[in-house]
C-alpha cells in the first residue's frame, strides 16, 4: 500500500429507459424524452493504516483503509435500497459497508429508484443501478492516484431563496420569503497530485433542484447538472455535486422550462470557479481518513393533539374522494393516501398511548485530513445545517444531505406552530428531530477532531 492518501474517481450515466415513473412531484405521470443525461460519481479514497488512530467510542466507528463517496443525479434512496447497494459494492470491491457513503443532489427530475412497488420498470432499473454503483467504485479503485495538496475555499450564490412564504391570512405556502433563512455559502474543495496539478472538485451548496417547476416530464440533472458542465469544462477535472441542508431553500427562478436550471447552474458554477482559482491548497502531511457513523431514533410525528389528528384526517378523506372523483393520476392518491395512513396511526397512538416506532436515520462523518463532512438522511432546513456548520469542530465542514437514506423533512422547531408544506404534508418527525440530527452530528464531528495527527 502507498504510503500516502489517494484517491480514484469514476462516472457513470445512469440515465433510465423513456417510460420511467419520475418522482420529486406528486402526480406528474412517466417520463417522456430526455432532456440532460442522469450520471453518477464514485470518489474512492485509500489511506495507509496509521497506527493510534482508532481510540475506542461509543458509536459504530472504524479507521478506514478505503472508503468511497458516490454522488448521483437522483432524489434520494431508501435506507433498505442504500444496504442493498453497500451490500454490492462491499462484494465486489472489498470496501466495507460503513465506509459507503451514498448521496443524492435531490433531483426532481430523475427516477422513481424505490417507492413504486409494482412498477417492472422501476425494479429492473435499481437492480441495474446497484450494479452500476459497483461497478464504478471498482474502476475508481483502479485509477488511484496520489494526492498531495488539499484546499478548501468558500464562495457565494444568490440563486436560492427561503421557500416558506407567509400569505396575508398567516398561512405557510410554498413561495419565496427574501426575507426568511438562507444559507448563501458555497463550499469548493480542491485536490492536487504530487505534481500540484488538479484531480477532483468537490461542491457544497443548499438549494432544491426545482427550476423546471412540476410539470417537467423531461430526465433531467437540472440546475446542478448544468453547475458540473460549467465547472468540469473550465477546470479540466470531475466535479462531485454534495446537497446541503435545503429543506426550505428553492430557485429563484422556477418556470415550465429548461431555461432556468441552465442559468442558475452558469451562475453557480461560475461561482465555484472563481473560488476554485483562488484556493491555497495545503500540502497533506499526514494521510488521515476516518469515517463515523451513528443512527439516531426520532419520535414519530403526532400532529398536534388528537382533535388536531382527527380533523386533518377527516381532511385528508375528503381530498382523496375528490381526487378519484376528478380522475386524477395514481401518484396524487398515493401521495394523499401516504399522508393519511400516517395520520391514522397517530391516531391510533393517540388513543391507545402506545407510542409509534420510532424512524431511524443514520448520520455519517468523514475526516479526509483537515476537510470534514457529515451527512443526514433528510431535507433538513437550513437554519440547522448552518448551526452545525458553525458549531463544527472543524474550520471548514459540508453539511451534506439526501444522503445513505430518505426519512422527509426534518423542520426547525419553530417551523411547526406555523405549519406550511414542510411540516403538514411531507414530515414523519416530531419537533424534537430537528435539534436530536444537530446534536448526533456535532457528536461525530467531535469524535473525529479527537482523532491524533
Amino acid at each position: 500500500m502507498a504510503e500516502t492518501l489517494q484517491v480514484g474517481i469514476a462516472r457513470a450515466e445512469i440515465t433510465p429507459p423513456i417510460g420511467i415513473p419520475m418522482i420529486g412531484f406528486a402526480g406528474r405521470g412517466p417520463s417522456n424524452r430526455v432532456h440532460q443525461p442522469l450520471y453518477a460519481t464514485a470518489l474512492v479514497v485509500d489511506c495507509p493504516v496509521v497506527p493510534g488512530l482508532n481510540p475506542g467510542t461509543t458509536t459504530k466507528s472504524q479507521h478506514n483503509q478505503q472508503a468511497v463517496l458516490i454522488y448521483a443525479d437522483l432524489l434520494g434512496l431508501k435506507a433498505e435500497t442504500v444496504k442493498e447497494f453497500r451490500q454490492a459494492i462491499e462484494s465486489t470491491t472489498g470496501i466495507q459497508q460503513d465506509g459507503v457513503t451514498l448521496a443524492c443532489t435531490h433531483n426532481h427530475y430523475g427516477p422513481d429508484v424505490d417507492r413504486t412497488e409494482n412498477s417492472a420498470l422501476v425494479t429492473a432499473y435499481r437492480e441495474h443501478l446497484k450494479f452500476q454503483f459497483a461497478g464504478i467504485v471498482q474502476e475508481a479503485s483502479q485509477n488511484l492516484v496520489p494526492v498531495h495538496r488539499l484546499g478548501v475555499g468558500w464562495g457565494s450564490s444568490d440563486i436560492g431563496i427561503n421557500r416558506r412564504e407567509k400569505r396575508p391570512d398567516g398561512n405557510i405556502v410554498l413561495g419565496q420569503n427574501p426575507d426568511g433563512p438562507v444559507d448563501r455559502r458555497v463550499g469548493v474543495v480542491r485536490l492536487e497530485n504530487t505534481e500540484g496539478a488538479p484531480i477532483a472538485c468537490l461542491v457544497n451548496f443548499a438549494c432544491h433542484p426545482v427550476s423546471q417547476s412540476g410539470r417537467m416530464q423531461a430526465l433531467s440533472a437540472d440546475f446542478p447538472g448544468s453547475m458540473r458542465q460549467v465547472v468540469e469544462d473550465l477546470t479540466g477535472v470531475p466535479c462531485l455535486f454534495l446537497q446541503g441542508a435545503c429543506g426550505n431553500i428553492n430557485p429563484i427562478r422556477m418556470e415550465n422550462d429548461y431555461e432556468p436550471a441552465r442559468s442558475l447552474g452558469t451562475r453557480l458554477g461560475c461561482e465555484v470557479v472563481k473560488v476554485w482559482e483562488t484556493i491555497e491548497t495545503q500540502e497533506i502531511t499526514q494521510p488521515l481518513l476516518k469515517v463515523v457513523s451513528k443512527t439516531v431514533s426520532l419520535p414519530r410525528y403526532m400532529y398536534g393533539t388528537l382533535p388536531e389528528a382527527e380533523q386533518l384526517a377527516e381532511d385528508l378523506r375528503a381530498q382523496i374522494d375528490r381526487m378519484k372523483a376528478e380522475g386524477r393520476s395514481s401518484g396524487s392518491l398515493w401521495w394523499g393516501e401516504l399522508r393519511l395512513k400516517r395520520v391514522n396511526e397517530a391516531i391510533e397512538s393517540w388513543k391507545t398511548g402506545e407510542a409509534l416506532p420510532e424512524i431511524q436515520a443514520e448520520l455519517q462523518a468523514w475526516r479526509l485530513a483537515h476537510l470534514a463532512l457529515v451527512t443526514a438522511p433528510a431535507e433538513i432546513f437550513t437554519e440547522n445545517g448552518e448551526l452545525v456548520k458553525r458549531n463544527s469542530p472543524f474550520e471548514d465542514t459540508f453539511f451534506v444531505g439526501y444522503t445513505n437514506g430518505s426519512i422527509g423533512y426534518v423542520p426547525t422547531r419553530e417551523a411547526y406552530p406555523e405549519g406550511g408544506y414542510e411540516v403538514t404534508h411531507a414530515c414523519q418527525v416530531d419537533p424534537d428531530a430537528g435539534e436530536i440530527v444537530n446534536a448526533g452530528c456535532l457528536e461525530l464531528l467531535q469524535e473525529l477532531r479527537e482523532i491524533a495527527t
